[in-house]
């Protein structure tokens, strides 16, 4: 029975692990549920039989907004719509910020391994949208690319969603696995204050710069090997 417990617990790791894709995290939910009602072991005889409970690294970095790091001195609002995005996916607090360096810049804090994965996804969607905006007519571009963050944000909302609704077939005696996710957002809270909310999107609709930037969006990978290292300084 001890090996079932310790295969539950990493299907339950893999689940709830940010860094992984919604098909490696809703398979393991699956196949931890199975186990668990097969065996009828819950989420809180596990943690009485191993005594642990979620640790995290409570941590902060600073990313500039330009691309590739460049100096801005002006923050964008669809930098603002992604950031946002990514903080809400990765479970992460951000907020505005100003560096030396960099001009303005973005702060996501929380645990080490959700900041890890929100760093490297918001560089990958910030480079790779002014890449794609420099094709599009200029008067264009700035609905382009609030067109291609307010796409990507829907997206990552409709992923987190399907998490959520994942971790709630996992019912156990002190709720849902839903609850470590909660509660690791309280202790977040706790620890950095409690987020605050972005400007209400404006996007011309009717025009060929949102169809384009939805269109490039929509190209965009958000799988990431589990236990891949990315360097956290600025970049």
């Amino acid at each position: 029975m001890s090996d079932i417990r310790d295969r539950i617990k990493k299907l339950l790791a893999m689940a709830q692990d940010s860094r992984g894709n919604e098909h490696e995290n809703e398979t393991a939910m699956r196949m931890a549920n199975r186990l668990m009602t097969q065996h009828g072991i819950d989420a809180a005889e596990l943690e009485d039989v191993t005594g642990q409970k979620p640790v995290y690294d409570w941590t902060a970095t600073t990313i500039p907004v330009g691309e590739h790091a460049k100096r801005m001195t002006w923050f964008p609002m669809w930098a603002g719509f992604l950031c946002m995005g990514v903080a809400k996916f990765t479970d992460c607090k951000v907020q505005r910020t100003r560096n030396v360096d960099h001009g303005e810049c973005i702060k996501f804090q929380g645990d080490a391994a959700d900041i890890e994965y929100a760093g490297w996804l918001f560089k990958k969607m910030r480079d790779y949208g002014y890449a794609e905006s420099k094709a599009v007519a200029g008067r264009h571009r700035d609905t382009f690319l609030k067109a291609y963050a307010l796409r990507l944000r829907a997206r990552m909302d409709a992923l987190r969603f399907e998490r959520d609704a994942a971790m709630k077939a996992v019912v156990t005696k002190t709720g849902t696995a839903l609850m470590v996710v909660q509660n690791k957002i309280a202790l977040r809270d706790a620890e950095f204050g409690r987020q605050g909310h972005g400007k209400t999107a404006r996007v011309k609709y009717a025009s060929d710069g949102f169809t384009q930037g939805r269109a490039a969006a929509d190209k965009v990978n958000f799988n990431r090997p589990i236990g891949h290292t990315e360097q956290r300084a600025q970049s």
